[in-house]
């Protein structure tokens, strides 16, 4: 049974979950910087199966107008269960509380997916280049 907490997740599990998932072949982060991440989050939810970290996402916000989802993994061997869908379902309904405007960034081809959790298309996103 999968349960969720509003808790930053242990480091090395945090680590573990986005080293298993890719994301820091693209992040190329020290696991002290993606928890310090965590901590400057608004809210943070985690999903367990167990005592095991199968699943996160964050909001980090200006606490008064905008938020933005970000940093939502599932560990690839706990996809297509409802996992991602609860956590989004969760931080899209504290954020509601909050009447802040949510809002995230995608990859073209996930657009799909948070379509079917509620959002739409509405901008395009752009990002600083970086040298190097």
């Amino acid at each position: 049974m999968i349960t969720y907490e509003w808790a930053i997740p242990d480091q090395d599990q945090l680590f573990q979950l986005y080293e298993l998932d890719g994301w820091n072949d693209f992040l190329k982060m020290p696991k002290e910087k993606l928890y310090k991440a965590m901590e400057g989050s608004l809210l943070v939810i985690s999903a367990y199966d167990g005592e095991s970290l199968v699943g996160t996402g964050r909001i980090i916000s200006d606490g008064v107008i905008n938020a933005y989802l970000c940093g939502l993994i599932v560990d690839p061997d706990f996809r297509s269960q409802g996992i991602g869908k609860e956590m989004v379902r969760r931080l899209a309904e504290e954020c509601a509380k909050a009447s802040l405007h949510l809002q995230l960034l995608a990859e073209e081809d996930k657009a799909g997916y948070y379509e079917k959790l509620g959002f739409e298309i509405f901008t395009l996103g752009l990002k600083y280049k970086t040298s190097g």
